[in-house]
């Protein structure tokens, strides 16, 4: 009884963590699934018999490969991963059996990068490399060395373990540790601490999410000592993912009996370098001390300990540099070999060769067995240290390129009052905590343990304290400002920066998609297989010949994110109209990226194909409305304008409504360097003026890419011809963002007025949007006589799945198209006044329709 009490116990630690990965939202799906497997598993289990008990994990875990991954996916997976642990078992030479096993990948790899013809799906290559890219090393070494002989549920069990099947970023499980640790210990305390590991990697992973969402800057938009700071310190603690999925994994594997040690050790808090390398990712650590360390030590040895040390430790780097892109590979089927990883793993392992020495010399101080004694200042001194020359050394690593990361620090010179004390505190904050010794051992204490220091208490504690947060009654009476925190931290969502990357990864390819956030690449892996962006389709045209640069093609169609986008014979996704507004027509001008185009969704489900309709029908037949979409995917504000000035002014509209992103940068910016590299920028002398103080007029140009106007000259007073590379354009351009914004909104307005047109400016149509009382290109878009809309009040307390057209693309879905043109209308009604449409007030206007087949009925059609 007491056994199956403790089981119990356990089980409802389980639970409550899955209540509070489902009201977080954490990870995905597949991680959700594959947890309740192993909380139902777990109990079976526990209860078996020791001798039945690998043979059952071993089972559970490929029936988790054939949950996730169907009968095909799942038998191609378990099917390649027999192979090759066949290889190892054949009567062959040790080094025979290396090489048959290096033929087979590298096969593999080649059918990994699509070089040769598989039929293996798209989502199970990641996990394969996972399992077999590190762990095959692992198994043979341990096969050559090891006297006791493999059992095959071990090794079906260690190759397929349950975790993996949804986490192919997996720590480097050591053959011999996993099984030596096999119920080495009491086997209630081994659950339990499955548990503990699991609770705290739910935390990192919530704490990930902060970190994503709220503290994550632009590398370019950086304008403050403190804005710096942020970045340095969020890009660095952003590997809380990686630490909090290990500890889930290993969590897990903890609920099997399998006592494996920690993968991270307060990383955060290493007191030198060489102490951060023991500290994080302490499997990757103990892989290369194995398989590259001590075989390069030994061999060396023979030229002086010392140089031994150095040339060894140096050998580990530079694997692990290669290493990580060759992981890279399986995961991503991206290769990358760029500037920043080389510098930042020589710069890592050189402070790590220094730092090895100098212990060497002097003796490494065992801080684990210290006995604590305060708060100690040298302590403080060193690990705050540490910390900062880690979160600069991160910074490079994330970097886009090192133009970015150069250009990052000018932000430094622009020091206020705030920055100092934002600094100061932070650094007070870290000198404080740093001072103490956090990991010393703890001497057993006397009598039963208090109630509170026991494990199971405080993880349920933390469970629950989760899950009353994640409460709606919470949160309302926590007020809107506190409660829509706490709803950020329950949607897994992108961040800005991410967003306007995935936007611009909707219609181009991603010049660098092996530098994408793990949280990004995530939701790329999730979309369906095939489809097109807009660019790849007839629909649409590139232009080098004028400042628009590229839009739909006229009478053209195309299938783009799967569905079909038909254009009309004047560039639109829309039915034909006449030039000439015809008599008691009011015209409404809809300019805009994607969600105004409407990428995902079929013709007749764009906002503009149900708000045409809806101001016909509701309006009694006079004025009649025509509401012209000349909307493309990925437009810019720039665009927006041109295609006013150049197009719609034409067609004699009375109202023209803009809208574009919360992060209009990135867009905006590439569509000047475009203009740039065509030479059309003229188009618009003002906008040129400022393009030109911005120090950009030279770019681009023929010669060596240089970065630095200084380091330019340097190079041309020895005769080298030099240009500015793109990303320092990029940065120039960025920094003036704010200007360029404000004479784009200015112009546009000037001009809508001189055609007789009221201009609109909407905010908030993205489903994933929260409401912002008055942005800077919402206050800019007001001063020049703009009417400001604002749409993201609506999208409160809607599920976001029923609003977005998938998990992998966040645009708004056919139902979120009809609450934008509902939106839309109720705000014409309500500004009547000021847009001289005609429309009649709220009170007397009829009913919405109620059907979706009214909703959907295209006056246009």
């Amino acid at each position: 009884m007491p056994a199956l009490m403790k089981v119990g116990s356990i089980l409802l630690q389980l639970a409550l963590a899955a209540l509070v990965i489902r009201q977080f939202e954490l990870e995905n799906r597949t991680f959700f699934n594959v947890f309740l497997l192993s909380a139902v598993a777990f109990p079976v289990h526990a209860l078996l018999p020791a001798r039945y008990r690998l043979s059952f994990f071993a089972a559970v875990s490929l029936g988790g490969i054939f949950l996730v991954f169907g009968p095909l996916g799942g038998g191609l997976l378990i099917g390649a991963g027999l192979a090759l642990i066949g290889v190892c078992h054949l009567p062959l030479a040790f080094g025979v059996r290396v090489a048959i096993a290096l033929a087979i990948g590298g096969v593999l790899a080649l059918a990994r990068d699509g070089r040769i013809p598989s039929v293996m799906p798209a989502g199970v290559w990641p996990i394969l490399g996972s399992m077999f890219m590190f762990r095959l090393a692992v198994y043979m070494q341990a096969l050559k060395h090891d006297k006791t002989p493999p059992t095959i549920a071990r090794t079906l069990s260690y190759f397929f373990m349950l975790p993996n099947v949804c986490f192919p970023l997996y720590p480097v499980v050591d053959y011999t540790t996993f099984g030596r640790t096999y119920y080495d210990d009491d086997a209630d305390a081994i659950y339990q601490r499955g548990a503990k590991w699991i609770t705290r990697g739910l935390v990192h992973l919530l704490l990930y999410r902060y970190v994503y969402l709220h503290l994550t800057l632009d590398p370019t938009t950086l304008h403050s000592l403190s804005d710096l700071v942020q970045a340095l310190l969020s890009v660095f603690l952003l590997y809380l993912r990686v630490s909090g999925q290990f500890h889930l994994i290993v969590g897990l594997l903890q609920l099997f009996g399998f006592h494996l040690p920690e993968t991270h050790r307060l990383y955060y808090l290493a007191s030198s370098i060489s102490d951060y390398w023991r500290r994080i990712n302490i499997y990757w650590k103990d892989f290369m001390m194995k398989l590259v360390f001590y075989p390069s030590f030994f061999k060396l040895r023979g030229k002086g300990d010392r140089v031994a040390l150095v040339l060894s430790t140096l050998c580990v780097f530079f694997a692990t540099w290669l290493l990580h892109s060759y992981q890279w590979f399986w995961l991503r089927s991206e290769f990358p070999i760029t500037p920043q990883d080389i510098l930042f793993w020589a710069l890592l392992g050189g402070l790590v060769v220094i730092n090895t020495l100098r212990e060497t010399k002097k003796g490494r101080k065992r801080t684990l067995a210290a006995k604590p004694k305060g708060w100690d200042s040298s302590l403080a001194l060193r690990t705050t240290g540490t910390f900062i020359l880690l979160c600069i050394l991160w910074s490079l690593w994330s970097a886009e390129s090192l133009v970015d990361w150069l250009f990052m620090w000018p932000a430094a010179l622009h020091v206020g009052a705030m920055d100092v004390a934002v600094v100061g505190g932070l650094l007070a904050f870290g000198l404080a905590v740093s001072g103490f010794v956090w990991d010393a051992p703890v001497s057993a204490r006397k009598g039963p343990e208090p109630l509170y220091l026991r494990t199971d208490v405080r993880t349920y504690a933390v469970l629950v304290a989760l899950l009353v947060i994640s409460t709606s009654q919470l949160k309302q009476a926590a007020g809107p400002r506190i409660g829509g925190f706490i709803a950020t931290l329950q949607s897994a969502s992108l961040n800005t920066q991410d967003r306007a990357l995935q936007q611009r990864g909707y219609y181009e390819k991603l010049d660098n998609r092996g530098r994408l956030s793990a949280q990004l690449w995530t939701t790329i892996q999730r979309a369906p297989a095939g489809l097109l962006a807009l660019t790849d389709t007839k629909a649409y045209r590139r232009r080098t010949d004028d400042f628009i640069g590229g839009d739909l093609t006229p009478n053209s169609s195309g299938l783009v994110s799967g569905k079909l986008v038909t254009v009309n014979s004047m560039g639109m996704r829309d039915h034909d109209y006449t030039l000439a507004k015809p008599a008691d027509t009011k015209r409404i001008a809809l300019l805009g990226p994607s969600y105004t185009m409407g990428s995902g969704v079929a013709d007749d489900e764009t906002y503009d194909a149900y708000l045409e309709p809806r101001m016909n029908e509701q309006q009694g037949g006079s004025p009649r409305y025509e509401t012209l979409n000349f909307g493309v995917a990925a437009y810019s504000l720039l665009h927006q304008m041109r295609i006013l000035d150049d197009r719609a002014y034409k067609f004699n509209p009375d109202v023209v409504l803009l809208t574009d992103s919360r992060t209009p940068a990135r867009p905006i910016v590439q569509h000047l360097i475009r203009a740039l590299e065509d030479g059309t920028l003229g188009t618009y002398p003002g906008l040129d003026s400022i393009v030109k103080r911005a120090g950009v007029h030279d770019y681009p140009g023929k010669g060596v890419a240089i970065a630095t106007d200084p380091l330019r000259a340097m190079a041309r007073m020895v005769g080298v011809k030099t240009r500015m590379p793109y990303r320092e354009a990029y940065i120039r351009l960025n920094n003036a963002m704010s200007e360029i914004i404000d004479w784009t909104l200015q112009h546009t307005a000037e001009q809508a007025k001189a055609h007789g047109a009221v201009p609109i400016f909407v905010d908030g149509m993205f489903p994933a949007d929260t409401a912002i009382p008055d942005s800077p290109m919402m206050a800019s878009a007001r001063k020049h006589g703009f009417l400001v809309i604002e749409l993201a009040t609506q999208w409160e307390g809607q599920p976001r799945d029923d609003l977005r057209i998938g998990a992998w693309d966040n645009h708004p879905n056919p139902r979120a198209m009809k609450m934008i043109a509902d939106g839309l209308y109720r705000e014409f009604q309500k500004h009547e006044s000021e847009l001289h449409l005609g429309i009649h007030p709220a009170s007397t206007a009829t009913p919405p329709p109620t059907t979706p087949d009214s909703s959907r009925a295209h006056s246009k059609d």
